[in-house]
């Protein structure tokens, strides 16, 4: 499986977020201060799988996104699954390559909103340029949106989004690859 397919589901999150159906999702966006039409976030209905031919549900458990569940299903011969980040919106982590890897989900409809990624690779919101001089690190995805869209970051400035907190390989690898870099602002909550 050829990792575009995570694009191509991202893609469709895209889609599914500017869907006058995505009312509760584009409100609760709203209220964190973020706006789909200046960053790459989507909302993963839990539907994405419907319909489609079981090799393509079968990358789809592959990849993680789905997982084969015990709930009843109203027609005989289909499979249920349980939906990484079902009814979730969703950011995009990427590889060095600039290819989608990983995604952020928050269930922002629960009793307490559920944060989850779909694996540990990946930066969000992409790996800095190699001509970096200054990097803000910020623990969440969220942070590091929300620095993104309110246009503060001047040239040559970056920002990357930590993993729950975590430092993780990519990171460091990332920071080892800026060449010119002068200065890390780490931001904590």
């Amino acid at each position: 499986m050829i990792m575009n397919d995570l694009e191509d589901i991202f893609h469709s999150f895209e889609i599914g977020i500017r869907s006058v159906k995505a009312a509760k999702p584009k409100a609760y966006l709203k209220s964190i201060g973020l706006d789909y039409n200046e960053l790459r976030i989507g909302f993963n209905s839990g539907q994405f799988h419907h319909n489609r031919e079981q090799a393509y549900k079968d990358k789809c458990e592959a990849l993680g996104l789905l997982t084969k569940s015990d709930a009843g299903v109203n027609k005989e011969g289909l499979t249920a699954y349980s939906v990484f980040g079902r009814y979730g919106v969703v950011f995009p982590l990427f590889n060095a390559a600039q290819a989608i890897v990983n995604y952020y989900a928050i269930r922002f409809d629960m009793k307490t909103p559920q944060e989850e990624y779909l694996n540990e690779q990946g930066i969000y919101p992409a790996y800095p340029h190699p001509l970096t001089k200054k990097l803000f690190v910020v623990p969440t995805v969220v942070d590091a949106a929300s620095l993104l869209q309110s246009k503060a970051l001047e040239n040559r400035e970056a920002v990357m989004a930590l993993h729950n907190g975590k430092l993780m390989p990519q990171h460091l690898e990332a920071i080892k690859a800026l060449t010119e870099l002068e200065e890390i602002i780490i931001l904590k909550n």
